[in-house]
């Protein structure tokens, strides 16, 4: 996409805030001078297959990180991108080349203070602990999607009491034991803060993903760390559990045990208890670093003055330069959360622009066409032993209460998910795959048909159902191979499995293709910045999908579930961890395929015709009407806009799910997602 030069953009160089009368110690545990960083030493030759790209990043920091301050200091790394804010959090720990190499030291950790206490923390990587969005699943066992739902417990399904001490080995020694020893006193205060008591002695594969992000905090905390960074921590948590979440990370930060960093996006609420923020844009480049108040409000200067030199403008739909763009976006995220004011919300603290970022109106009167159902459940309840997981109520179904869950999903549908961690949300997910063994027995019917065959009718086989349906999800993530190519991850639409075979007519293939070009500026990390697409695509075959960020490998999963237009596309909290940017992009061609794209102009967003629907070339339309959609997330932006059905599951005993219809995209109305998590 072209874009004219920038209008303006103040943040060309980092602002620095300094706060007086406070009294710092006279060893920081980390300290940057002008140091600037490369992932390889840049003067080094590239490996014949390495297509990552190597920019200096945070040119020139400056920054140290106390060890002790009054007041006390809780520092947050902001940024729009998901690779700049862990490439941050990964230089605090002593990772990436620095240049000059003594630019970055580590003072507190050589002090006698830390060589009494434990001399093992005088190592960066053991004093500062790392947990991070891209972590995988498989850390928690688990060698394929149903495992984590089989009630056959293996010598190898560790449980989260054995998780936490690290004590996963089938054989360990005894000094492996004594080293890794914790009390169990110290473990149950540590699970019950993070509310995964109940949890502490079944099979940590069996938790959801959000509490399998608080497992690992647990895990990072029980190591005593000095410092611990957690890369975007509430990504993935119900925003009651994201506010217990911060009020722990808060009482942990005050008493120094340990010290934490934060990486947020621009969209997450930033805790009140943050006191000092580094603004870095998508560049790498840190624009803006000091007390909270003072980056917020700077951003919002730079933000209101972007504004009003937009205003005086005589011509509307003038493109922006993507640093103006970046700035745009980040303040609107801002005004939105109530960081600082702006004028772009109306009382009701809903959007003043009429259409969506994917191309719906604010009061949707578009018809829809509705087809035969093709999930139907009726008295669904999921248990294990004692435990029900799923359905545990009576649900009023015509008036009259009926045990269990009731639902039933028709072509043309498309549903919102939602619920607290641990509601059943992925659970009911897996029973519309297939992935649960209880699918055999839950009276579900796919297409018609149950999984067990009934008399004149033949069961329906797991092929025919993964042949009718596109799925992404974090569980999908971590157990994807990494050794395929990009051409390859989206050609195994076409497969049983990912490692087989793809099987490919010249309508799959020019798919493929036409999404490849689609999103070449996001799939190719061999693309410099601001060069124009060349349509050469054999950088697709070159790449490998774990050379991608972490932000493309989302993509692609997200372009593989849906790129065969199958009747049911299941996106399990599939635009997590994609760049906002990236999001919005791939939120538009879910709806709407190659016909529209979004232009980023002085009015703000807007979806237009695409070139490829003026010429008449389009391959991939968007959703079609006999397909469902399911989508699971726990952000308002990453709900699709032509979401319309929802049901909010409760936690467990907590009452029967509630329903619900929208008449318009989530985006432009916060009334829309506050109706969904009234308790």
């Amino acid at each position: 996409m072209r874009r004219t030069p920038a209008l303006f953009f103040a943040a060309s160089r980092c602002v620095r805030f300094y706060t007086s009368r406070r009294k710092l110690s006279l060893d920081p545990i980390v300290r940057i001078t002008n140091g600037t960083f490369y992932r390889r030493h840049p003067a080094s030759k590239k490996e014949e297959h390495d297509t990552s790209p190597n920019p200096p990043l945070f040119p020139n920091l400056n920054l140290e990180l106390p060890s002790f301050s009054t007041p006390s200091q809780h520092w947050a790394i902001l940024s729009p991108s998901s690779t700049i804010r862990t490439a941050f959090l990964q230089i605090l720990r002593g990772e990436l080349l620095c240049f000059p190499p003594t630019a970055r030291s580590f003072p507190y950790l050589l002090s006698p203070a830390i060589t009494s206490k434990n001399p093992k923390l005088r190592y960066p990587e053991r004093a500062i602990e790392y947990v991070g969005f891209d972590v995988e699943r498989k850390a928690f066992g688990g060698a394929y999607l149903s495992a984590r739902y089989e009630s056959r417990v293996e010598e190898t399904d560790f449980t989260l009491a054995q998780y936490l001490t690290g004590i996963i080995e089938m054989n360990p020694g005894e000094d492996f034991i004594k080293e890794r020893a914790i009390k169990k006193e110290v473990m149950l205060k540590v699970v019950r803060e993070l509310e995964l008591e109940r949890f502490f002695d079944r099979p940590v594969s069996t938790l959801s993903n959000g509490q399998g992000r608080r497992a690992r905090i647990g895990k990072a905390l029980l190591a005593k760390p000095e410092v611990l960074c957690l890369d975007a921590p509430f990504i993935g948590l119900d925003p009651f559990v994201s506010q217990h979440i911060s009020d722990v990370l808060h009482r942990l930060a005050e008493a120094s045990a340990p010290r934490i960093v934060l990486s947020l996006r621009p969209q997450d609420v930033i805790p009140e208890w943050i006191t000092h923020i580094v603004y870095a844009g998508e560049d790498g480049t840190v624009q803006a670093l000091g007390q909270k108040d003072e980056v917020l409000q700077y951003l919002k200067q730079q933000y209101d003055e972007t504004e009003r030199s937009l205003t005086v403008r005589s011509d509307e739909g003038h493109e922006l330069d993507p640093k103006l763009v970046e700035l745009r976006e980040v303040g609107k995220h801002l005004s939105e959360r109530g960081d600082f004011e702006a004028s772009s919300k109306d009382d009701h603290g809903s959007s003043s622009t009429s259409i969506s970022r994917d191309g719906f109106e604010k009061i949707d009167k578009t018809p829809a066409t509705i087809g035969e159902p093709i999930v139907e459940m009726e008295g669904v309840r999921i248990k294990y032993g004692p435990h029900s997981v799923l359905g545990d109520w009576q649900q009023d179904v015509g008036g009259e209460p009926k045990d269990g869950l009731w639902m039933t999903i028709r072509r043309g549908e498309h549903w919102g998910i939602f619920g607290a961690n641990g509601s059943g949300k992925t659970t009911l997910l897996s029973l519309v795959t297939s992935d649960h063994p209880q699918t055999y027995s839950a009276p579900v019917k796919l297409f018609g048909r149950s999984r067990l065959p009934s008399p004149g009718v033949p069961g329906i086989t797991i092929f025919d159902i993964q042949s009718q349906m596109g799925h992404s999800s974090p569980e999908v993530h971590a157990l994807f191979p990494k050794n395929l190519s990009v051409r390859r991850t989206l050609e195994s639409a076409w497969s049983d499995t990912p490692i087989t075979k793809p099987r490919l007519d010249s309508e799959a293939s020019r798919r493929v293709e036409a999404c490849l070009r689609w999103f070449a500026t996001e799939l190719n990390p061999q693309r410099i910045d601001n060069q124009p697409a060349s349509g050469d695509l054999h950088w697709a075959s070159d790449v490998f999908f774990g050379e991608l960020s972490f932000s493309a490998q989302r993509i692609a999963l997200f372009l593989r579930a849906t790129i065969r237009s199958p009747s049911i596309v299941i996106l399990d909290e599939a635009f997590s961890g994609m760049d906002d940017l990236a999001r919005d992009k791939c939120l538009l061609f879910l709806s709407h395929g190659e016909n529209m794209e979004v232009h980023y102009t002085d009015a703000g967003p807007k979806p237009v015709e695409s070139e490829v629907k003026k010429s008449g070339g389009v391959v991939v339309p968007g959703l079609q009407e006999h397909q469902a959609l399911l989508c699971v997330s726990h952000s308002r932006q990453e709900v699709p806009g032509c979401v319309r059905e929802w049901v909010c599951l409760k936690e467990q005993g907590m009452g029967q799910p509630r329903f619900g219809r929208w008449d318009g995209p989530l985006e432009l109305t916060a009334r829309r997602w506050s109706e969904v998590w009234r308790r």
